[in-house]
């Protein structure tokens, strides 16, 4: 009985963190100028997301056995990552879009060029192009479609890859020893699911998988017809982009989105 508190204890106080972390004062790192993320925009990002949580870790989320507790604290402790992704996202998309091609500002331009390099863009000749490809690309991903993936790829933050892997969307990797070897991987495959050092760690690697994977081509458009539009982002339509994340396809579509009609009253 007392563990049973104890554990529940320990979920609540990383809960709290995740909820309160947005509006923590952070350390001079955390807080790198702009000038300094023109200089290696992928580097400083990293290194800025593993200072920040590099001690956040995954809830025991099993022991909770109310459901409606579960999700509950799943989505509260999921939701601050996912809104700071956003708001670096935002950041870089209003930069991209008061980019001028004409720029004659040298620091200007190396930032430019430097997105177009980590959203792998790789014909840099035609700075217009570029603008144009990078604005389908550097754009946020709705805070209920990232969670309710989350849940579902992770088993609700319960699955093994989850507990041992901090790994929260199935994300493979194909290096040896780049993670964890799934049970019942076929002779002859070289995948694994990759292993992250922090569960924030695995949100950013999923953002950027969808936002720069030639797999999720469509879903970049489905969004970015949206924002010529001028439509507020849709989860529901944006979750059509995502049938290569699954060989269900379909299916796998149709469930994100039942999720996403089912559990509003949960987040």
């Amino acid at each position: 009985m007392i563990s049973q508190v104890i554990k529940k204890l320990v979920i609540i106080l990383v809960v709290a963190y995740a909820a309160i972390y947005p509006f923590v004062q952070h350390s001079p790192v955390e807080s790198s100028s702009e000038s300094e993320l023109d200089i290696e925009i992928g580097s400083v990002e990293k290194h800025i997301s593993k200072k920040s949580h590099k001690n956040v870790h995954l809830p025991d989320f099993a022991s909770i056995r109310d459901v409606k507790e579960k999700k509950h604290a799943f989505f509260t402790f999921m939701k601050p990552f996912v809104l700071e992704v956003n708001e670096e996202l935002g950041r870089h998309r209003a930069f991209v879009e008061s980019f001028s091609p004409q720029s004659k500002n040298a620091s200007d331009k190396k930032r430019f060029l430097a997105l177009a390099k980590k959203y792998r863009i790789k014909e840099l000749d035609d700075l217009h192009k570029v603008k144009a490809e990078l604005l389908t690309r550097v754009d946020i991903i709705p805070v209920d479609l990232v969670l309710m993936q989350a849940a579902n790829e992770s088993g609700w933050g319960t699955s093994r890859f989850a507990l041992e892997a901090n790994n929260l969307f199935g994300q493979w990797c194909f290096t040896k020893g780049c993670g964890v070897i799934p049970t019942g991987r076929p002779a002859g495959k070289t995948y694994e699911v990759r292993k992250f050092a922090t569960p924030a760690d695995s949100i950013r690697s999923y953002f950027h998988n969808l936002n720069t994977g030639h797999a999720y081509a469509k879903l970049r458009q489905l969004r970015n017809q949206q924002r010529v539009n001028h439509d507020e982002l849709d989860p529901y339509v944006i979750a059509e982009g995502l049938l290569p994340y699954s060989t269900r396809r379909e299916a796998y579509v149709e469930e994100i989105q039942e999720m996403l009609r089912f559990n509003q009253k949960y987040m």
